[in-house]
């Protein structure tokens, strides 16, 4: 969870730049694409992490 924290920082600290759309907007389409992805997978990495939690106190 905290690797994909890592890169959706980076990656939006690349789109704070207000002149990359215009000049590579290729890269702008990537890094937003990029910050979906890996805000879904940590979406799905913290509801997983909560599942284990929540079986762990059933059990403990």
């Amino acid at each position: 969870i905290e690797e994909l924290e890592a890169a959706i920082a980076r990656d939006e600290e690349a789109l704070h730049d207000p002149a990359l759309y215009t000049r590579d907007p290729q890269k702008f389409a990537a890094l937003t694409e990029a910050v979906a992805k890996s805000r879904a997978e940590k979406d799905a990495a913290e509801e997983r992490w909560l599942e284990l939690a929540e079986m762990v106190e059933s059990n403990g």
